[in-house]
């Protein structure tokens, strides 16, 4: 009964919206309730690098009871534990450690960006400084974040070869069953020189790449990958060795490199991976 409602939802255009509406006016109730709790901590023990605000802890986040089994057991950085939302503007670890990359690593200023599941504190930081195109494959989901989101599927990239300067495509490969072609269309439409950011959960106690990618079975899928949408979990130097197979030099700035940022509340253990497209000679 709920698939058959949500496909008349869908027919009709009104899926997304109800979706979106119900997720905004509870991420808004519920941050109200986070300000509060945490009026008492204020402090200068974390910095949010994009409100500012400071805190003694920030809200830690835990994966849902069927997902806990497969992260754990294999050891898995998802963008789970202690100090990952913070209080005041509610960015996360992983948008932190973005916005922090792009400030360190990146020339973002009138650069050419493609953006997909774009990340509202990520792309709130671009956009007054590059070019920034969004898409995904359910622009519905993302239109309160940048209205003019286009549908784009990763899979066949509708543009030419060579115009992007920046790539970001944050925890998107760990849901998408044909990675490789993924990348190879990232590779494609970058020109010589530029650079992508793609983190993904990761393992590093794998030593291969747990997937299957043709699976359809939620429950499964979050027994075996620790979320009910995701077809794999990495192994990271199996990660990194799919990435330099398509073409891209990649550098990986482990997380003890970063302690620059540790005060930004950044996701524990994770390093970050820069990619880049080499320039040809």
């Amino acid at each position: 009964m709920k698939e058959v409602i949500k496909k008349l939802l869908s027919l009709v255009g009104l899926y997304h919206p109800l979706q979106t509406s119900y997720y905004l006016t509870s991420v808004f109730l519920y941050s109200l309730y986070i300000k509060w709790k945490y009026s008492s901590k204020k402090g200068d023990h974390l910095i949010c690098n994009i409100c500012q605000s400071s805190y003694s802890s920030f809200v830690p986040k835990y994966p849902k009871k069927n997902d806990t089994q497969a992260l754990a057991q294999n050891h898995v950085i998802a963008g789970f534990g202690e100090n990952i939302i913070c209080p005041n503007c509610m960015s996360t670890a992983r948008e932190r450690l973005v916005v922090a990359m792009l400030k360190k690593y990146f020339d973002v200023g009138n650069k050419k960006v493609l953006l997909l599941s774009p990340e509202k504190k990520v792309f709130n930081f671009l956009k007054t400084k590059s070019d920034v195109t969004t898409g995904d494959l359910h622009p519905g989901f993302y239109r309160h974040i940048d209205y003019e989101v286009s549908k784009i599927d990763l899979l066949s990239l509708p543009f030419a070869d060579a115009i992007f300067d920046i790539f970001i495509g944050n925890h998107i490969l760990e849901h998408i069953p044909d990675d490789r072609t993924a990348m190879r269309e990232v590779y494609r439409v970058l020109k010589n020189g530029g650079k992508v950011i793609m983190q993904v959960p990761f393992s590093e106690s794998l030593s291969i790449t747990i997937e299957q990618p043709s699976i359809n079975s939620p429950s499964i899928q979050s027994k075996l990958f620790g979320q009910s949408d995701h077809v794999r979990i990495y192994a990271l130097s199996d990660y990194i060795l799919r990435l330099e197979e398509t073409g891209f030099d990649v550098n990986l700035i482990a997380y003890s490199e970063l302690s620059d940022y540790y005060i930004n509340a950044i996701q524990t253990g994770e390093h970050f991976i820069l990619i880049s497209k080499p320039f040809k000679a």
